[in-house]
């Protein structure tokens, strides 16, 4: 069944897991968005995306791999900024 959520304007471009594995197509080969390869996009949290085949209805969250929580630790440290006055010249 399809679910509520799912909206063609919303898509993400991945294999459905259940999905016999298609024929790899010149688009998907080049790292381009084809016309058939793609699965409904019906939320995202970070770095995971829960999203719907349109072949069988399979939803299941997917793990991109890049995004939120790549990034090194020390890259969000907040910098030392001294009050006005209490620096030394």
């Amino acid at each position: 069944m399809r679910d509520a959520q799912a909206d063609i304007g919303r898509r993400a471009w991945t294999s459905c897991p259940r999905c016999p594995v298609a024929a790899s197509c010149a688009a998907c080969d080049t790292g381009r968005n084809c016309d058939a390869h793609w699965c409904f996009l019906l939320a995202a949290e970070g770095r995971r995306l829960f999203v719907q085949c349109p072949g069988c209805w399979h939803r299941w969250w997917h793990d991109t791999g890049f995004g939120a929580g790549d990034r090194p630790h020390a890259v969000d440290r907040v910098p030392y900024f001294p009050t006005a006055g209490s620096a030394t010249a």
